[in-house]
């Protein structure tokens, strides 16, 4: 056993590897790489091979013949030298940063309860899934967030350029300026000693402020606070968990988990803090011995998660004991409907755009026209 920790060692060492894979650790982030279409290849194939009976070490090593990129390929590496080291195959994607929580927890769950090909097909469809829905989702705000940027991009220029010009025309005026002309001309004065500084600023604060309310871990529950309360935005959000959630659930509970280790799964596969809260609550609910019916009399307001239609087939197939059965009719079904959904989104959001353009546009034509309105009839 020492000569091969010996030879790991030399090996790693070698490729580049500063600490040798066999001293593993649960707190050690050995890479922290995103991949993105690489990652699902590793997946989708390793799902393959598991599946056709192969075992994971000779499949880990056949991926890695075949792995052209150099990032992925070190990492792949070192999950492979972790497993041969007696490593579960779990823990070598969570100490490689390879995978989200939420899989590594589906790949944890299948390899601890021996139904890890059934995990890492679940796992695959997820991320198939997933894309998909992704792709329709940018397809849909793609209309309106172009609208938008043009918007903002023409109100600076426009504010930078054509304000400063109309400054000393409006100040030659011995009237009284409207409040909206008088706030122009200060964007203008402003932006004509500051503008160099003020709108780089500007464009970086926005980018800030999108990372801390939507992507930033600590502060991302005023992002989903903001998006659950937008109407088409919510409905899409529940359609999606709810797609998620039942065909989780139910394969989960087709594969002999409990209720409750099946809750965990769904509560770590979100990514929004309201469902988690949800989740977390259903799960210890049920660990107290409630049914399904108490468990959602008990939260308040649940139906702002789970439509009360949704709510009475989950409890009826409780009683029947064809809970597994009707999750997963239930992910198909809101599947289908957040396809739809995501079709209609530009459409529920554009008017929303149009009235926000319309009112900044119109409150920019009053505060011009009116004073030259003024200028005109004075000079006449």
């Amino acid at each position: 056993m020492q000569n091969r920790k010996i030879e790991l060692r030399e090996s790693f060492e070698k490729k580049g590897f500063s600490r040798p894979v066999f001293e593993y650790r649960p707190d050690w982030p050995y890479i922290s790489i995103g991949f993105g279409d690489e990652q699902d290849y590793f997946i989708e194939n390793l799902s393959l091979l598991v599946a056709s009976g192969m075992g994971i070490s000779n499949a880990l090593s056949a991926l890695n013949l075949s792995i052209k990129g150099r990032a992925l390929k070190k990492t792949t590496l070192a999950i492979e030298n972790m497993v041969n080291d007696g490593i579960p195959l779990w823990k070598a994607f969570e100490a490689t940063n390879f995978l989200s929580e939420r899989v590594v927890s589906l790949i944890r769950s299948g390899e601890e309860g021996g139904r890890l090909p059934e995990h890492l097909n679940l796992v695959t469809l997820q991320q198939h899934k997933e894309k998909m829905f992704n792709s329709r989702l940018r397809s849909a705000l793609l209309y309106p967030g172009i609208v938008l940027i043009l918007a903002f991009v023409v109100g600076v220029v426009s504010s930078w350029v054509v304000l400063p010009r109309l400054v000393s025309m409006f100040q030659a005026s011995s009237g009284t300026l409207p409040v909206s002309t008088r706030i122009l001309l200060w964007i203008g004065n402003f932006l004509t000693v500051y503008g160099v500084v003020a709108v780089p600023a500007v464009i970086v604060g926005l980018f800030v402020l999108v990372y801390l309310v939507f992507v930033f871990k600590k502060t991302k529950f005023i992002g989903d606070y903001i998006l659950f309360s937008i109407p088409g935005v919510k409905n899409l959000i529940q359609g999606v968990e709810l797609a998620r959630f039942g065909y989780i659930f139910g394969v989960l509970l087709q594969a002999g988990f409990q209720v409750n280790e099946a809750l965990e799964s769904v509560k770590k596969g979100t990514t929004y803090a309201q469902y988690r809260k949800f989740y977390n609550h259903l799960q210890e609910s049920i660990l107290n011995g409630d049914s399904f019916k108490l468990a959602l009399a008990s939260y308040h307001k649940p139906e702002r998660f789970v439509p009360i239609p949704i709510q009475q087939l989950i409890l009826s197939a409780e009683k029947s004991g064809r809970l597994s059965e009707t999750s997963i009719k239930v992910g198909v079904i809101f599947e289908e409907k957040t396809e739809a959904m995501s079709r209609d989104l530009a459409t529920v959001l554009e008017p929303i755009i149009l009235i926000v353009v319309g009112i900044v546009v119109g409150f920019i034509v009053l505060a011009v026209i009116g004073p030259i309105y003024g200028l005109s009839e004075q000079i006449s």
